[in-house]
C-alpha cells in the first residue's frame, strides 16, 4: 500500500515539476559523460591518450567540487518542494498514518526519482559521451580510430557515488522536516503567511542603495587594482570579494521593497492593466526568496565567468602558441651563475654533437648567446621605470614589475634573422636597438626611445640607434608557448661578451619533413641533460610539434573545465528558480481564478505570469553578470599583458552556450506555468 501510495505521488511529482527530474537527468548525464575522458583516448592516436588520462584525473576533483554544489541547489529544491507539501503529508497523518510511514513513504518516492533519473541519466550519459569523442578529437586534434561503443564504469562508479550521496542527504532532510513539524503546522500551512524579511519601506530604500553602492566599489576595486599576482594585492583582493558578495545579498533583501516605492510612484504604469498585482507579486517573491535569489546570483557569476574566461584564455593560448613558434626547434641551456665565467661557460653547439647530432644533417642553424644585465634582474634597475620619469608617462598596467635585462650581441641577431628570411641589421658606435612584441607595450617604449632613453651596459652608456621598437618575428628569440618577448637589447658583440650569459640557445630550421626533423632530434634533451650535468639549471629541447601540443592539450583542458564548470552550475540555478516559479504559479492558482471571475482577459492574465517569471530569470542572472563583465574585464587585462588582447572576443561561444541552456529553462518554466494557471483559469470559466 505505501509503496503505491509513493508510486502515484512520484507520477504527480513528475508531471508538475518535470524541469526537477529533468535537472537530475542531465546532472547524472554530464557526470557520467564528462568522466569517460580518460576512457577517450584509448580511440585517439598518438599521444593524446595519456593527456587524456591526466585530464581525467583533473576532472575527477572537479566533479567532487560540483557534485557538493549541484547537491546544495539539489537539497534546497527538495527541501522547497517539501514546504509545498506540508498539507498533504498533514493530511495522511489525520487519516491515520504513523508519522515512520509517512517516512518510509518519502523514502520511497525519493528512491523511486532517483533510481529513475539515474538510469535514464546514465542512457543519455552513454549516448553523450559516444559523441564527446568526436567532440574531444577535435579539441585535441587527433584522430578517432577503430570506434566502437564503450561504457566507463569508472565514470559510472564516480557519478552513482556523488548522486547517491545526494539522494541520503535528501532522506534525512525529509525525516527530519517531517519529525520536527506538529501536525497543526502541517494542515495549516496554507493559510500561514510567508515570512517577510524586510518589512520597512525606508529600510528596504537603504538596503538596496548600500548593496548597489557595496558592488559598485567593488567593481571599481577590481578595474584600478586588476586580479592579484601575489604579495599584498592579495589582501586587497579578498576585500573586494567579500565587498560583492556581501552586497549582492543586501541588494537582493532589500530588493522588494524598493522595486515597490519606485513603480508606485509611477501611477500612469502602476494603475494599468495588471500592473499593480505583477509587482506585488513579484515584491512579495523577491522579499521571501532573497538569500536564495542572492545564492544564484553569484553562482551564475562562477558560471558565466568559468564558462567564458576559459574560452578567451584558451584563444590567447592558440594565439600564443602560433605566434611563439617561428622556428622548426629551439634547443636552450640556462647554465648556473656561479660557474659563468671564463672558460666555464657552456658550448651549446658542442654539447649538441657530443650528444650524436648533427645539426648540419636535421637543416639550418642559428647559436644564440642571451646576456643579461645582473643590475637589472636584482631590482636595482628598470628600463621601464627609467621611461616613466624620463617621458612622464604612465608604466602600463600589469608591467610595473616586469624587468627587462635580456641583451644579445648584433651578429647573434642577425644570424637569427637571416634564419628567418629577414634583412641583417646595423648598429653604430653606443647604440642599442630594443625587441618588443607586445602591442600594449610597445608605445610606452616607443615614447621613451624617441626620447634617446640611455642605458648603461657595464662600463658602455648607450642610446638608441631608432625610435621604435622591432616587433617582427625576430622578436621571438626561441620557440615557445607564450610567444611574447616585453624587451630585449640588442648591443654590439663586444658589449654583451662582457655581460654574463643568462641563456644558450640553437634555433633550428628543418631541411626535411617535420617528422623527420623530429626524429632526429628525440631523445637529446636527455642526453644533454646527463652530459651537462649540474653546470645547468635547465635545458630544454621545444620544437613545434611538442609546444603545439602542450598548448592543445593545455586548452583542452580548460575547454573541458569551463563547459563543463559552466553547464552544471546553469542547469542547478536554473532548476532552482524554475521550481520556484511553478510553486508560485500553483499557490497562485486562487488568485487568478479570482482575477478571472471578475472579468480579467486570458491576454492580460498571461501577460502578468509571463513578467513575474521573465524577471524571476532576469533579477539573479542581471546581477550575475554584471559581476562577470567587470570580472571578464580585468581577466582581459591579465591576458593583454601576455600580448594578447583581443582574445577575450573567444568567449563568445562560452555565452551562446550559457543563453542557450538558461533560456531553454525560462521558456519551459513558462510554458509549463503556463499550463497551471490556464487549467484554475478555465475551470474558474466554466464554474460561471
Amino acid at each position: 500500500m505505501l509503496a503505491k501510495l509513493a508510486f502515484g505521488n512520484m507520477r504527480k511529482l513528475l508531471h508538475d515539476y518535470a524541469v526537477y527530474f529533468l535537472t537530475l537527468v542531465l546532472g547524472v548525464a554530464v557526470f557520467y559523460a564528462f568522466n569517460t575522458v580518460a576512457v577517450q583516448g584509448d580511440f585517439l592516436r598518438g599521444d593524446v591518450s595519456e593527456t587524456l588520462k591526466q585530464v581525467g584525473q583533473v576532472l575527477d576533483g572537479v566533479t567532487t567540487f560540483l557534485a557538493v554544489v549541484l547537491g546544495f541547489l539539489m537539497v534546497y529544491a527538495n527541501n522547497f518542494l517539501m514546504r509545498r507539501r506540508k498539507k498533504e503529508l498533514g493530511l495522511y497523518q489525520v487519516l491515520g498514518m504513523r508519522t515512520g510511514q509517512v517516512n518510509v513513504v518519502l523514502a520511497l518516492e525519493t528512491l523511486l526519482v532517483a533510481a529513475i533519473s539515474f538510469g535514464v541519466g546514465i542512457a543519455l550519459g552513454a549516448l553523450l559521451s559516444q559523441l564527446l569523442l568526436f567532440v574531444t578529437a577535435r579539441m585535441f586534434e587527433a584522430t578517432v580510430q577503430h570506434f566502437s561503443f564503450f561504457f566507463s564504469m569508472d565514470a559510472f562508479s564516480l557519478t552513482l557515488g556523488c548522486f547517491g550521496v545526494i539522494f541520503v542527504v535528501m532522506m534525512a532532510f525529509n525525516w527530519l522536516t517531517l519529525r520536527r513539524v506538529r501536525l497543526i503546522d502541517l494542515m495549516s500551512s496554507a493559510r500561514q503567511n510567508e515570512k517577510r524579511l524586510v518589512r520597512r519601506l525606508p529600510l528596504s530604500v537603504a538596503l538596496t542603495v548600500a548593496g548597489f553602492g557595496l558592488m559598485g566599489v567593488a567593481y571599481w576595486r577590481l578595474t584600478r587594482d586588476g586580479f592579484p599576482m601575489g604579495g599584498p594585492a592579495m589582501g586587497d583582493f579578498v576585500v573586494t570579494t567579500v565587498m560583492v558578495v556581501v552586497g549582492t545579498f543586501v541588494f537582493f533583501y532589500g530588493l522588494a521593497g524598493a522595486l515597490t516605492a519606485f513603480l508606485t510612484h509611477l501611477r500612469g504604469f502602476y494603475w494599468r492593466d495588471l500592473h499593480m498585482f505583477t509587482t506585488r507579486q513579484i515584491a512579495s517573491r523577491v522579499n521571501t526568496t532573497a538569500l536564495s535569489m542572492g545564492v544564484i546570483a553569484l553562482i551564475l557569476f562562477l558560471a558565466m565567468t568559468a564558462t567564458t574566461t576559459g574560452m578567451s584564455i584558451c584563444g590567447a593560448l592558440n594565439a600564443a602558441a602560433r605566434q611563439g613558434t617561428p622556428y622548426s626547434a629551439s634547443i636552450s641551456v640556462t647554465p648556473s651563475f656561479s660557474l659563468d665565467s671564463g672558460e666555464s661557460r657552456i658550448d651549446l653547439e658542442a654539447e649538441v654533437a657530443k650528444a650524436g647530432v648533427d645539426l648540419s644533417k636535421v637543416g639550418k642553424h642559428a647559436a644564440l648567446r642571451v646576456a643579461v644585465i645582473e643590475s637589472e634582474l636584482e631590482g636595482e634597475t628598470s628600463t621601464f621605470r627609467h621611461i616613466s620619469q624620463l617621458t612622464g608617462e604612465t608604466i602600463p598596467k600589469g608591467y610595473e614589475y616586469v624587468l627587462v635585462g635580456q641583451v644579445v650581441g648584433v651578429s647573434d641577431y642577425n644570424a637569427v634573422r637571416a634564419l628567418l628570411g629577414l634583412e641583417p641589421v646595423s648598429l653604430g658606435e653606443g647604440q642599442y636597438l630594443m625587441l618588443c612584441n607586445m602591442d600594449d607595450l610597445a608605445p610606452f617604449v616607443n615614447e621613451g626611445l624617441e626620447r634617446g632613453l640611455p642605458v648603461t651596459m657595464g662600463e658602455a652608456e648607450l642610446v638608441p640607434a631608432r625610435p621604435t621598437v622591432i616587433n617582427d618575428t625576430s622578436a621571438i628569440l626561441q620557440d615557445s608557448g607564450v610567444g611574447v618577448n616585453p624587451g630585449t637589447f640588442v648591443v654590439a658583440d663586444s658589449v654583451a661578451a662582457g655581460l654574463p650569459t643568462y641563456q644558450s640557445v640553437i634555433n633550428v630550421m628543418y631541411a626535411g619533413t617535420t617528422k623527420e626533423g623530429d626524429a632526429a632530434l628525440e631523445g637529446l634533451e636527455g642526453r644533454l641533460v646527463s652530459n651537462i650535468g649540474d653546470r645547468s639549471d635547465f635545458t630544454s629541447v621545444a620544437t613545434v610539434t611538442s609546444v603545439r601540443a602542450g598548448g592543445v592539450s593545455t586548452n583542452g583542458l580548460i575547454s573541458y573545465m569551463a563547459i563543463y564548470i559552466g553547464f552544471v552550475l546553469v542547469i542547478a540555478c536554473a532548476a532552482i528558480l524554475a521550481i520556484q516559479q511553478l510553486s508560485n504559479a500553483s499557490d497562485a492558482a486562487g488568485s487568478y481564478r479570482t482575477l478571472s471571475e471578475l472579468g480579467c482577459s486570458e491576454r492580460l492574465i498571461f501577460s502578468s505570469l509571463r513578467a513575474q517569471v521573465a524577471i524571476a530569470f532576469v533579477l539573479p542572472l542581471a546581477v550575475g553578470l554584471a559581476h562577470s563583465l567587470c570580472a571578464n574585464r580585468a581577466v582581459g587585462e591579465v591576458v593583454r599583458v601576455f600580448g594578447y588582447g583581443g582574445a577575450i572576443g573567444d568567449m563568445t561561444l562560452g555565452l551562446a552556450l550559457f543563453a542557450l541552456v538558461y533560456g531553454g529553462y525560462l521558456a519551459l518554466t513558462y510554458r509549463m506555468a503556463h499550463g497551471i494557471v490556464r487549467s484554475a483559469v478555465r475551470t474558474a470559466r466554466r464554474a460561471l
